[in-house]
């Protein structure tokens, strides 16, 4: 069965690299020069920040469909299935496809070690390739400089945010991290970049680049809720669920920068209706609002946040929490002050790197965590709890976001 075929790749592929991060593109550029995915067949639009690299691909994904191209998004990482990670025209790939990358890969690869992520990046870009797409938009997974992402000299680039996530593999501070985020421009073309406060070393490192770089609020503005492109263009921004107004104007500013297509009200139309699952996702349970939200460092927490405080609820708000070990759970838990009536923590014990439920008690304060354990058991102990009228708010890893999707659907 494809299923099984794809599971037994995908479970090798887990298994066989001894590390799950290997930050350097000498070996992953190896295998693409013999799967010969580096050759420019296609235009590229890559994306890096520390949040919302996902709405803009989604954006620009629809954007370019709009405008009739044939495109291949790429991102990372997956919620239910990791066919999301891999889709053409809006549509994620099918197993055998998945999987004939994976055989060519493996024939390529000539006993260089890849890991699990340097795998499925090279498997999109060969299944681009095989089906000929116009356009790829494609989501780094960490970082920039040293991300396989980057083995792609990108036409158009895209830097969203820059927070502290990743710290051991990036650094532990905003201006180390913008360096690695602006490894991904290029010399000559456009850099979207819709930080609002952009390091110096961010702005220096694009400048030696050579790239066209394009600042939110010097070179293109957001008031309003209107776009004004640097090309002078001026239009109102699509609103679609759970995107921030940042992410969709530099998307849409990116495919302006391009040249690929106008911004038409056909293309801006296409966008309005834009969601992604697990970028606060709405749900109802027996009567109760349900928020679900990968937030899970504390740029993306403060969103959170700011969005519950500007839609209260009647009653209480309950929080489902868990989270990776390697972020930084002090400051996302008191960016929630105030917030929330009680916390309930999942333990994520069988997800590799996650934070024990034992350490966000402590930092949560055990006087406040009502309940812990699964997500499964969490849910129907926080449910049990809630009133008419109340809120429950799960947020954090996407391994937990996407458990909650699974289980409500």
């Amino acid at each position: 069965m494809p299923d099984e075929s794809l599971k037994a790749w995908l479970d090798r592929l887990e298994s066989r690299h001894p590390v799950e991060i290997e930050l350097g593109l000498e070996r992953v550029s190896s295998v693409a020069r013999a799967l010969g995915v580096l050759d420019a067949h296609t235009h590229t639009f890559t994306i890096a920040g520390t949040n919302g690299k996902g709405s803009v691909a989604a954006v620009i994904t629809a954007g370019l469909l709009s405008a009739g191209y044939s495109v291949g998004t790429y991102t990372s990482p997956h919620l239910l299935r990791f066919n999301e990670r891999i889709q053409i025209d809006g549509e994620m790939v099918d197993d055998a496809c998945i999987v004939a990358a994976f055989e060519a890969i493996e024939v390529a690869r000539n006993r260089i070690s890849l890991t699990y992520f340097e795998t499925a990046t090279l498997a999109a870009l060969w299944i681009f390739r095989q089906k000929g797409v116009a356009q790829q938009v494609l989501e780094v997974g960490l970082g920039g400089r040293l991300d396989a992402v980057n083995i792609v000299s990108a036409d158009v680039t895209v830097i969203t945010s820059i927070g502290l996530d990743h710290t051991d593999w990036l650094g532990d501070n905003r201006e180390i991290i913008a360096v690695e985020k602006a490894g991904v421009a290029r010399e000559g073309c456009p850099c979207v970049v819709a930080e609002i406060d952009p390091p110096a070393t961010l702005v220096e490192t694009l400048s030696d680049r050579g790239a066209i770089a394009q600042y939110i609020d010097r070179d293109w503005q957001i008031l309003n809720g209107r776009l004004q492109t640097v090309e002078g263009h001026v239009m109102s921004l699509p609103k679609p669920s759970g995107l921030l107004e940042s992410n969709i104007g530099a998307a849409l500013q990116a495919i302006e920068s391009s040249g690929v297509s106008r911004i038409t009200d056909k293309l801006l139309t296409a966008v309005s209706t834009v969601a992604l699952p697990g970028r606060l996702t709405h749900r109802e349970v027996s009567g109760i609002r349900v928020v679900l939200d990968v937030a899970h460092n504390r740029e993306s927490v403060n969103k959170l946040v700011e969005f519950l405080l500007q839609n209260s609820c009647e009653g209480s708000t309950r929080a489902i929490f868990g989270v990776m070990g390697d972020k930084p759970v002090r400051d996302m838990i008191s960016a929630c002050t105030g917030v929330f009536t009680d916390w309930s923590v999942v333990d994520l014990c069988r997800t590799p790197r996650a934070m024990p439920a034992e350490h966000l008690i402590s930092e949560i304060g055990s006087d406040r965590v009502t309940a812990k354990g699964t997500f499964s058991d969490v849910w129907i102990e926080t449910l049990r709890r809630c009133q008419p009228g109340d809120r429950i708010v799960v947020f954090g890893s996407f391994h937990m976001v996407s458990e909650a999707l699974a289980l409500l659907g």
